[in-house]
């Protein structure tokens, strides 16, 4: 009847969960030790496992924070280490989710595994399994320093956030534009309108540019000249700050020019009234605010425009050609509107 008794005993503790504890070891006598407390421990469910690194005291927010932080990392129930302080060793057990700490000193002299250093040895592996086996019971050992950290909460459901810059969606652009033509001394301005589409990682806009038509007046003649452009253009967003959002792109497209011509003097017989046109290509950087409204933003655009065919001005005397105006081989633009996106 006893040994059956001590058999279901024996049973209920072999069949116990095993729960971790990890050991800090920071020098040679520090592992000496915690076989020790092996040795001691061996019939409790611990499953106790070292982890180099330095002294637990050595951390900036102390050694209590420095076990937590090792507990949370390592799934431990309970965290220890050994402090030397000249013959005497201090052996630290702390809970962190009880917020327990158990402290234990004995005088240690002598080298690891002689006489002398096996006694005090010996007492702080008794001390540490009586620590180690009441944090088993569910009844931790030592003060209480900190309170046990509250239970982990359910994360909050997602909420969706509005970016500063939404994805995949439509866009519509009117704004206002001036560039140096080089035809006229105040260069050219006029009315911008875009229809677009802004991914994440590509922004794509087919705009249109309609210019005011503005004369170019000599002793000879008054050419009233008209310009406008189509391009297409693809950006890549490269910044984004809180409402800001900023854009590099290339566009390419065909500029128009709409030519007519009246004489001022008697002995010039005007050429007639015609089209030209002009091959775009160029960069531009654009700068995007969006802050008071999700459907409405203004924008700056800053572009450099490369024409290729570009019409000369000029008369022709006795069959040679002299040049009046030759416009602009390199035009930059600046433009600024705004973009609703409905």
């Amino acid at each position: 009847m006893g040994l059956a008794l001590v058999l279901a005993l024996g049973g209920t503790a072999w069949a116990a969960d095993p729960w971790r504890a990890v050991a800090r070891v920071a020098s040679l006598e520090d592992r000496a030790l915690l076989e020790r407390v092996r040795g001691q421990s061996s019939d409790l469910p611990v499953v106790l496992e070292a982890e180099a690194g330095l002294a637990m005291d050595a951390g900036p927010d102390g050694a209590w924070r420095e076990a937590e932080r090792t507990a949370l990392r390592r799934d431990a129930r309970a965290v220890l280490w050994f402090t030397r302080e000249g013959a005497r060793l201090r052996v630290s057990v702390a809970a962190p989710r009880t917020g327990h700490l158990f402290v234990r000193t004995a005088r240690v002299e002598g080298a690891p595994e002689t006489l002398t250093w096996s006694v005090g040895a010996e007492a702080l592996a008794l001390a540490v399994r009586s620590a180690l086996r009441a944090v088993d019971a569910g009844e931790p050992l030592g003060e209480v320093v900190a309170p046990p950290p509250p239970p982990p909460a359910l994360p909050p459901p997602e909420v969706a956030t509005p970016l500063a810059e939404p994805v995949n969606e439509a866009f519509l652009q009117v704004g206002l534009h001036a560039a140096l033509d080089g035809y006229h001394p105040g260069g050219q301005q006029g009315l911008s309108v875009g229809l677009g589409w802004a991914g994440q990682r590509l922004h794509l806009r087919a705009q249109v540019l309609a210019s005011l038509p503005v004369h170019l007046r000599d002793a000879y003649t008054d050419i009233r000249l008209t310009q406008g452009s189509a391009l297409a253009w693809a950006d890549v967003p490269f910044l984004e700050a809180g409402h800001w959002l900023a854009t590099v792109g290339l566009g390419a497209g065909v500029a128009g020019f709409w030519r007519r011509t009246e004489a001022r003097a008697a002995e010039v017989e005007p050429a007639p009234s015609r089209w030209l046109a002009a091959f775009v290509v160029g960069p531009a950087v654009r700068v995007r605010w969006r802050r008071f409204a999700a459907a409405f933003a203004l924008e700056a655009t800053l572009s450099g425009e490369v024409l290729l065919g570009r019409p000369r001005l000029g008369y022709s005397v006795d069959g040679d050609f002299v040049l009046r105006e030759d416009g602009a081989p390199v035009r930059p633009r600046l433009g600024v509107g705004m973009v609703i996106f409905p």
